[in-house]
């Protein structure tokens, strides 16, 4: 058997039959209320959005209801790049990263080599880069920015 529910005109609650209040307007509008509550609320203008428990203001601040699981949008991962650091190439940096991967004695002894490659070859490369700048600048024989040289530079 098939029951049917009427709906509140107020706070759209289900109505069992044979319950609430049924109240027609001059104008032929017919109200179905749950309750006195309810038909006093209606009666003194209040909105059913104004009464928190009313299912209209419940509806319009998202409560009750489960929240459909958001779809996530699946990216693609960028591959890491590596890139070169001053003084080390990319294939040092791999083979480093290599030697991590095999976790031995004879991988942590390479690694140390490696290294050490690296250090005495950033060593030549900056002994080279201060050939090249020159530290052969005039140094200046008189004080800067020291208080009570006023005196010094007179022609």
């Amino acid at each position: 058997m098939v029951i049917k529910y009427n709906i509140c005109s107020f706070s759209e609650y289900k109505i069992a039959p044979g319950h609430g209040l049924k109240y027609c307007e001059v104008n032929s509008r017919t109200h179905m209320f749950i309750s006195k509550k309810v038909h006093r609320l209606y009666l003194h203008g209040k909105k059913p959005l104004t009464i928190r428990w009313s299912l209209k203001w419940r509806n319009a601040h998202k409560k009750g209801k489960v929240e459909e699981a958001k779809k996530k949008i699946n990216r693609q991962k960028k591959e890491k790049q590596v890139k070169a650091i001053v003084g080390i190439s990319v294939e040092e940096i791999k083979r480093i990263k290599e030697s991590y991967e095999k976790e031995s004695k004879v991988a942590e002894a390479e690694r140390f080599n490696y290294v050490k490659a690296i250090k005495e070859k950033r060593k030549k490369y900056l002994e080279k880069v201060k050939k090249l700048r020159g530290d052969n600048r005039p140094k200046d024989n008189f004080a800067k920015n020291v208080k009570g040289t006023k005196g010094l530079h007179k022609h």
